[in-house]
């Protein structure tokens, strides 16, 4: 039972009443509940839910804020958690606006969720009020159907595989998808299944299997090794009608499981979470089967213009590094072999791209400590990744297209490929392995420097343990449900088991070192005492980049107002003609699914609109009371004009607005400032242009300037307001 004394948000409500007026009041009462942690035992009696849904105020509430995306995503709170109750009020916004409480709803994720408490309330609601949520829930007893469907058939077919070690599992997964770089492998609803869609669809597979390995998995050694290759990889390598039969059947069952975890996880990344966060999108259940109807298109647009803008950031980073290379002199210096000079040059640019892209836009210096105490040089590491990469492509699956191309057969190929590497001693199967201490002395040549002229053991076994993905502790987190923390397998591509590196040469030609790098660092291994600095580097690199280009810019500014001290440090104040940039700055890193990047606009980025806004509005008082402030920053007149932008590293939701705030990349910021926008190029659309038309490719477009009149705060602001960064390359 709730104590009736005022609660923390009825005495909060008060207070923000008396300063302006109801309307004020409710509204930020919402930002309190969903984004402000409450002080220390402001809490005494009863949990948030609890204390904010059994406030005297929320019957009072306006019934136009019930439209609102606050007002909506406090009720998806309600209807996620289990504890908390209160039917009377959640009753009275069905009947005045049943729109909120579908939203809200889905929001919740609770779809899937059959047994969650709050379904016995909703059903509730639908008695009480027919024709409301009757659609809603069965749409979402249709989806739970669906699902149980799917977990049936992957179940089905994973039983064949629960026997055979993580190792042979591995080794299945190799030949799978030599055999599908030929073949091409179809989805349930006839499309081909995407490179991307195999990625995870494997992720989730090897995780299951973790979940099942005995310890007797992640004890390798050469006796353990050659019996499985004699059981089931030599003969799909080396077929023959004698001993392929069981080896082909499981290869075979392995597809069907490839086919029904893609199908599992495209219907949870395509129907259920544009279910849970897509507006855009209607549901509905039409002759017992699952539909919906696109009423939007803009956020569909949206996700393949970000998408299109990724690649083009790509290609802008390697512009600068082929820059940077030329500048070096290290262009004119042979790299390895004759033969291989041309793939190391090319690799070694790479590293630098994604050096300049992790150190103007991360913060990261030239050398990165892990949280297992390893310093690795961050440039030697990604060139490492990088030569791995063309050495697998070479190696491997362009030798695998060649003896195709020779042969016509895919199996005849891959063996083919096993036999030329036999002859000379090198491992080309579709898997490998080395022990550990061999793959350590095998990349120390990859760490010579000025200091280390012969290279050094240490940095190479750094350089390892930064690509490292130790099987025997992922099924220690797996195990223990830390699902939160689970990383996919592509972002570390070399397997350690036991004292094995195993490797998966097509696994190393689809990598994107930029990504695995940034989530390395900034997702998995977010407690190294070192975040914090970089952290700030992002700020004051990107103030720099602002005073090189003739802005007056304060960091770390707190308003000295009681509004102020509220509102906190502001990140960045840059000024020119008159115009105030207040800027947050936020540094996250690559969220690669749709779940993810909704999650990051309705927790975070909503916050930091608000954060903006309580900013902007402390700097305008504290302007008017110091005027020693406006002489520092430049400011000639009275009433300058002021812009509150949220800068983020990542490109989601870009200029879209957020408590009245524009979000914008600190890529697109430093694009504009740099006025270099000429280097944008998506590689891969100028390849294929290049293969079709027979001209010589180039990777970046005639130079010109944003500021065809000159370079000022008002031109400055039109760039970003109409996106004209991206305008030539979209």
């Amino acid at each position: 039972m709730l104590d009736r004394k005022q609660n923390y948000f009825e005495k909060l409500f008060l207070q923000y009443k008396a300063t302006q007026n109801e309307e004020f009041a409710y509204k930020q009462i919402l930002e309190v509940y969903l984004y402000r942690k409450p002080a220390k035992n402001s809490l005494l009696n009863g949990n948030r839910d609890d204390i904010f849904w059994h406030s005297s105020f929320i019957y009072k509430f306006p019934t136009h804020l019930f439209e609102s995306e606050d007002f909506i995503l406090a009720l998806a709170r309600y209807f996620a958690q289990e504890t908390t109750t209160n039917p009377k009020f959640i009753s009275i916004v069905l009947a005045k606006l049943p729109t909120a409480i579908i939203t809200a709803i889905r929001r919740s994720e609770i779809v899937l969720k059959k047994k969650h408490a709050k379904w016995h309330e909703i059903n509730q609601l639908s008695n009480k009020y027919p024709n409301f949520l009757e659609g809603l829930i069965e749409t979402c007893h249709k989806f739970q159907l669906a699902h149980e469907d799917r977990k049936g058939l992957i179940e089905k077919y994973r039983n064949s595989f629960k026997d055979i070690t993580l190792f042979e599992f591995l080794s299945f997964s190799a030949v799978y998808f030599f055999k599908y770089q030929i073949e091409q492998a179809i989805s349930f609803d006839g499309g081909v299944i995407s490179v991307n869609s195999k990625l995870r669809a494997l992720t989730e597979l090897i995780h299951w299997k973790l979940r099942h390995s005995p310890d007797s998995d992640f004890h390798l050694n050469d006796n353990k090794i050659g019996k499985s290759l004699k059981k089931y990889h030599a003969p799909l390598v080396f077929p023959s009608n004698e001993n392929s039969a069981v080896a082909d059947s499981l290869l075979n069952t392995f597809s069907q499981l490839m086919q029904v975890q893609v199908e599992l996880d495209e219907f949870l990344s395509q129907s259920v979470h544009p279910f849970c966060f897509d507006d855009s999108l209607h549901f509905s259940v039409e002759s017992e089967r699952l539909t919906f109807d696109c009423i939007d298109k803009g956020i569909i647009n949206n996700w393949d213009r970000n998408g299109n803008r990724q690649q083009l950031l790509k290609g802008y980073w390697f512009n600068l590094a082929m820059e940077e290379f030329i500048a070096s002199g290290i262009a004119h210096v042979q790299m390895g072999s004759v033969e291989n000079h041309d793939r190391n040059q090319i690799a070694y640019v790479k590293a630098i791209a994604t050096k300049l892209e992790l150190q103007k836009l991360y913060g990261f210096e030239e050398f990165v400590k892990l949280e297992n105490g390893f310093n690795v040089n961050l440039f030697q590491a990604l060139l490492s990744l990088e030569l791995m990469v063309a050495f697998y492509l070479k190696e491997n699956i362009e030798a695998f297209y060649y003896e195709h191309a020779q042969i016509g057969d895919w199996q005849q190929a891959v063996g083919m490929v096993a036999i030329k590497g036999l002859s000379t001693g090198q491992n080309r199967f579709p898997i490998t392995w080395s022990l550990w201490k061999e793959k350590v002395n095998n990349i120390v040549g990859w760490t010579v420097s000025r200091d280390f002229p012969k290279g050094s053991i240490k940095a190479a076994e750094a350089i390892l343990e930064f690509w490292c993905l130790d099987m025997k502790k992922l099924k220690n987190e797996l195990c223990q449900l830390q699902f939160e923390k689970i990383q996919p397998l592509y972002e570390k591509p070399v397997f350690k088991i036991g004292s094995h590196c195993v490797q998966l040469p097509w696994l190393m030609s689809t990598q994107y070192s930029s990504l695995n790098a940034v989530n390395n660092l900034r997702r998995f291994a977010n407690q190294r005492s070192s975040l914090k600095d970089e952290t700030t580097r992002i700020e004051n690199q990107l103030g720099d980049a602002f005073e090189g280009r003739g802005f007056n810019v304060i960091r770390n500014y707190t308003a000295n107002t009681p509004n102020g001290i509220e509102a906190g440090e502001i990140d960045l104040i840059c000024v020119l003609d008159n115009i105030v940039f207040i800027i947050e700055v936020k540094s996250t890193y690559y969220r690669t699914t749709k779940s993810e990047i909704f999650h990051y606009r309705d927790r975070t980025l909503r916050k930091a609109g608000i954060q903006v806004r309580k900013k902007v509005e402390a700097f305008k008082d504290d302007l008017s009371l110091n005027k020693e402030l406006s002489q520092i920053l430049g400011l000639t007149r009275e009433s300058p004009k002021f812009i509150g932008l949220i800068a983020d590293t990542s490109l989601e939701f870009d200029h879209d607005f957020f408590a009245g705030f524009m979000k914008v990349s600190i890529e697109e910021l430093l694009i504009a400032l740099a006025d270099n926008a000429h280097f944008l190029c998506n590689q891969d659309k100028e390849i294929k242009s290049s293969i079709a038309s027979g001209k010589q490719v180039d990777f970046s477009s005639e130079p010109f300037s944003l500021y065809p009149f000159g370079f000022n705060g008002k031109e400055f602001l039109r760039v970003l307001e109409d996106s004209l960064v991206w305008e030539n390359a979209d």
